[in-house]
């Protein structure tokens, strides 16, 4: 009979989870061969990620996927693929179909153990099935939960917060090994459950050796054990695939917990912006707070207000006393809360740490995300005392309780209704110029590379439905900064060699039209250069069908000797150049990596007189030191001594020679980033800002 039970109960629960997922993602997007849902921003990283991943050989550390991000030292883990199912269906790639997608099987896994594992803490606190089913309810309908199924969807795992909180409750005498298999699961799903995990296991531990007593040598051994199984896992995979600091990132403080966000229905999604609830309003945050998102909805913030009685009155020891409780809570609490404490738009408190300290703390760079385990266990506590305090009527009470709950945050849910938070991206039309190009070409890449590129997100739905072999067009969770950033830097070494061949089979893109002029002067005729959708695309094979854009049609700055003319670079000159970027308009042209290249065309100089041109010079940094290198035309270098605390004018002779074009090249020793000078981990090198040039 017992089992007879249980059997109907998980059939209860697939049918649910199946409803569920309908309605979430509607019946098209349920199957594996549609990737239309998967065609933008993060989404589309998750499929590109999983289709170079697929199509590599495979490689050790198993996650190595360098196809995708050429020079990041990528890997299937910061595409944020789901390693886990990646892998599995990397083994049976020969039986699937040329295109497929997992992540609609994802979402329906999740949906399932999100139920059993949220009946599994309520049946134990109180031993009535349907109670627990109906508690469990309140877990899928969480609003931190249906909120990643639009955004983040390896963070949808959140069953495995569940998970770890049963392993703790329960009376299981191989707690030790699932604790172990339950981390090293969360290291294949998103390390950010791993973190989760870990802190909820040493704190229980630490509650246990201080309180109970236990034995410390034990609790060090076990934690060791678990650590080395997780490090060896993390290798194995490739999470070490990239260096220590280029796991770091900038964001902590940033992307935190806002103490609203319990009372607070402003939510989102790909969409837009939406409430959350019926009943109340939205809120201010400040920042990135978005990120800590936890409405509890109507009854969950009643569940909080029982919380809170029980933790202070303590009425009820549900599984753990109540000190034991906090002890778990308060260190989720502080770190989702950060250094910046604020309480909607008003900040209380602003804590500036130590850089040292701020990189530790930046493995939770959104730390906002670190209030999930909280949130359930207010949900968790809040059910299981509604049970013991109202006994008979418990179930009554929930029903009620959870009709309210529906009642309110319906007006969030509804922005998910049968994947209505993807099916905005349909919208747009698709350009024929980019269909079809993998045919021709076997790698897409940036001219100027970089993680997240603007580029990335305007053509990402393309390379979903394209074949390249290659591509440094990203957007990857963590990248090897330096490998990328010198990716740019040899690029252009090469271009200014006249290296045709590096042109060989691929595109190469940038929204700078400045350098694609500057590579037409280079190359001249040996390469074709288009235009299209506001980006450069320049290649050494004709893309049939197509024009060239004719750059005949644009004026280009000039000088003139004759009138002493002056070209200010903080207004947006069209000057063939590479090197270099303009990102503050009223900045001028600054310098980035070894070589910074410009061509002018000046008119009017004659061999009889001496003619003189003069670049005015700015530092970038205070830091700048030694020498500059410069070479004009011939490629001999002028080794000019700057005085870097008063850089001003640099001023050279100019040769008369047949052609107007003259290429000047500013060849930088020592160009230093925010890493050299130990205040960032940024790499770019940066040197010199050009404000201005003139005839003298």
């Amino acid at each position: 009979m017992k089992k007879l039970y249980l059997s109907t109960y998980h059939f209860l629960f697939l049918i649910i989870s199946i409803i569920s997922w309908v309605y979430l993602l509607g019946f098209d997007y349920i199957k594996p061969t549609n990737l239309d849902w998967l065609n933008s921003g993060d989404l589309s990283t998750y499929q590109l990620g999983w289709e170079y991943f697929r199509d590599d050989k495979w490689r050790f550390p198993i996650g190595l996927n360098p196809n995708y991000g050429i020079y990041s030292d990528s890997n299937i883990i910061y595409s944020d693929s789901i390693p886990i199912f990646a892998i599995f269906f990397k083994l049976f790639n020969f039986l699937l179909p040329e295109k497929f997608q997992y992540f609609s099987i994802w979402i329906l896994l999740c949906i399932y153990l999100q139920i059993l594992f949220s009946y599994k803490i309520i049946y134990i606190g109180t031993g009535n099935r349907l109670f627990s089913l109906l508690g469990s309810l309140f877990f899928l309908t969480a609003s931190i939960f249906i909120n990643r199924s639009g955004i983040h969807l390896s963070l949808l795992g959140q069953w495995l917060i569940l998970c770890g909180i049963y392993i703790e409750i329960s009376e299981n005498g191989k707690k030790d090994f699932l604790r172990l298999i339950t981390l090293l699961l969360s290291l294949l799903v998103h390390f950010y459950f791993f973190l989760m995990l870990i802190i909820l296991i040493f704190f229980q531990d630490f509650y246990k050796l201080l309180f109970l007593r236990k034995s410390f040598s034990k609790i060090l051994k076990k934690l060791i054990f678990m650590i080395i199984f997780s490090i060896v896992l993390m290798y194995s995979v490739g999470y070490f695939s990239i260096n220590l600091d280029d796991g770091l990132g900038w964001g902590y403080g940033y992307y935190n917990f806002n103490l609203n966000s319990f009372i607070n229905p402003s939510g989102q999604n790909n969409v837009g912006s939406f409430s959350w609830s019926n009943f109340l309003t939205k809120q201010n945050y400040q920042n990135k707070e978005i990120e800590g998102f936890s409405y509890l909805g109507l009854s969950g913030i009643i569940f909080f207000i029982v919380f809170l009685f029980n933790i202070f009155k303590g009425k009820f020891n549900i599984f753990f006393q109540n000190f034991n409780w906090l002890i778990i809570i308060l260190p989720f609490l502080i770190i989702s809360i950060s250094t910046n404490i604020n309480f909607g738009d008003m900040n209380i408190v602003s804590i500036d740490l130590n850089k040292f300290v701020y990189a530790f703390f930046s493995i939770f760079r959104a730390s906002g995300r670190m209030i999930w385990p909280v949130y359930y266990i207010i949900f968790i506590i809040g059910i299981i005392f509604i049970y013991k305090n109202f006994k008979s009527k418990s179930i009554l009470v929930l029903l009620t309780l959870f009709v309210l709950q529906i009642s309110d945050i319906h007006s969030g849910i509804k922005n998910y209704r049968f994947g209505s938070q993807y099916s905005v991206f349909q919208e747009d039309k698709k350009s024929p110029f980019w269909l079809g190009l993998s045919k021709q070409f076997n790698e897409i890449r940036l001219i100027e590379s970089k993680n997240q590129s603007s580029i990335f997100f305007q053509l990402s739905r393309y390379l979903i439905e394209e074949n390249f072999i290659k591509t440094d067009l990203v957007n990857l969770a963590r990248v090897n900064r330096q490998e990328t950033t010198f990716a740019k830097y040899n690029l252009i070494e090469e271009f200014n060699k006249k290296n045709l061949s590096i042109f060989d089979k691929k595109i190469f893109l940038t929204e700078n039209k400045n350098i694609a002029l500057y590579l037409k002067n280079l190359f001249k005729d040996k390469i074709y250069i288009y235009f299209q959708d506001n980006i450069w695309i320049i290649t050494n094979d004709r893309i049939r069908g197509y024009s060239q854009y004719d750059f005949s049609l644009d004026i280009i700055a000039e000088l003139n000797v004759k009138d002493d003319s002056k070209i200010d670079l903080s207004n947006n000159f069209l000057i063939p150049s590479i090197g270099w970027e303009n990102q503050n308009k009223d900045q001028g042209l600054v310098s980035y990596g070894y070589n910074s290249s410009l061509l002018l065309k000046i008119e009017g100089i004659t061999c009889e007189n001496k003619n003189r041109i003069k670049f005015h010079i700015e530092k970038y940094y205070k830091d700048l030191k030694k020498n500059i290198k410069f070479s004009l035309n011939d490629g001999n270098h002028k080794i000019i001594n700057f005085d870097t605390n008063n850089l001003g004018s640099l001023i050279l002779d100019l040769d008369c020679k047949t052609s107007n074009i003259y290429n000047f090249t500013f060849k930088i020793d020592n160009p230093i980033s925010l890493y050299d000078l130990k205040k960032g981990l940024n790499r770019e090198k940066k040197s010199i800002i050009l404000k201005s040039i003139s005839i003298i």
